[in-house]
């Protein structure tokens, strides 16, 4: 590559890379270690909207200990259900960290995807437990891949139930549970009644909201939508509650999103690097907001794969 080539690579290009969740699992576990070893520049991300129900984000991250850095520009349109069109775009750019020079330009909407569920694996290597009784609320695109990393994290998992406003989707996603015990749910509720792993993934906030309370009582809860389906009492009640930034948190708790919820326990990279002792006991709460720097830690990955493979195209640029 040339001082004057960006290599670009679009979804087919990422796709035929064939990551294993094992993988970026593994990459993503390494940047929160960075982070834990104060490596990891990690700016509260800027958000501007166009539309209501919508979101653009610009998110830079540098991280130290592997040298990479980089930033997303990434959209989020509710309104884009009803068009065909897909909730997230984005793009993803990588810098050289020696100069600043833009190397690549990758799908950030595929760095989304991928890496939310990803640092959700993370999560589920480092809170004890063993369970057997998964629980998804929203069974779209985020629901269909938290299926995928929870059954590669633990594959001991015996039973899943689903719940989606469209039936037809939880029934498609639960098709993917292999010979586990699946339902589809009639309900939030219903869905989540024993599970020990309860992951909501949906876009449209809940009336009303679940109160965990009929979850088994050790379970893991994950709400990768932030407070849109889990109720206040559900955070109130349990044992921990941590989020994946504390500075992210502050930046948006009590003024955007979060509102009322209480004060986090911890944070995520407090507890990959054994720094912090998650109760073995009681209903945990990890909420993961989704930080650049997960997107520069699997965009680094996927930049040497591709590399590597001769994946993609160049660009003349500058």
């Amino acid at each position: 590559m040339s001082e004057n080539q960006m290599l670009v690579l679009n979804r087919a290009d990422l796709e035929s890379l064939g990551l294993t969740w094992t993988e970026i699992v593994d990459v993503l576990d390494d940047a929160f270690k960075q982070k834990a070893r104060g490596l990891v520049q990690n700016p509260p991300k800027p958000k501007v909207t166009s539309r209501e129900d919508s979101f653009i984000h610009a998110m830079p991250a540098y991280l130290g200990g592997s040298d990479r850095i980089g930033l997303k520009w990434v959209a989020g349109y509710e309104q884009n259900n009803a068009k065909g069109l897909p909730y997230i775009y984005g793009v993803m750019i990588m810098n050289d960290a020696e100069t600043g020079r833009p190397i690549a330009l990758l799908d950030g909407g595929w760095i989304t995807e991928m890496r939310t569920p990803g640092v959700s694996g993370v999560t589920m290597r480092h809170v004890p437990g063993d369970p057997r009784h998964l629980a998804i609320v929203g069974c779209g695109l985020q629901g269909h891949r938290h299926l995928e990393v929870a059954l590669d994290v633990h594959p001991g998992l015996t039973h899943v139930t689903a719940y989606d406003r469209n039936e037809g989707r939880a029934l498609e996603m639960l098709a993917l549970g292999g010979d586990r015990i699946t339902r589809a749910a009639s309900s939030p509720t219903d869905a989540v009644t024993g599970a020990d792993l309860v992951i909501t993934t949906i876009t449209v906030p809940l009336d009303p909201k679940l109160d965990c309370g009929n979850t088994d009582p050790n379970a893991l809860l994950l709400p990768v939508d932030y407070d849109d389906a889990m109720a206040q009492k559900a955070f109130d009640d349990a044992v921990v509650y941590c989020v994946d930034d504390l500075g992210q948190y502050g930046s948006v708790a009590d003024s955007v999103y979060f509102f009322g919820l209480p004060k986090p326990d911890t944070h995520l990279a407090a507890v990959v690097a054994g720094e912090y002792d998650v109760p073995v006991t009681g209903r945990r709460m990890f909420l993961n907001m989704g930080i650049a720097m997960d997107d520069v830690a699997l965009s680094s990955l996927v930049l040497d794969r591709a590399t590597a493979a001769g994946t993609g195209r160049y660009i003349e640029f500058p």
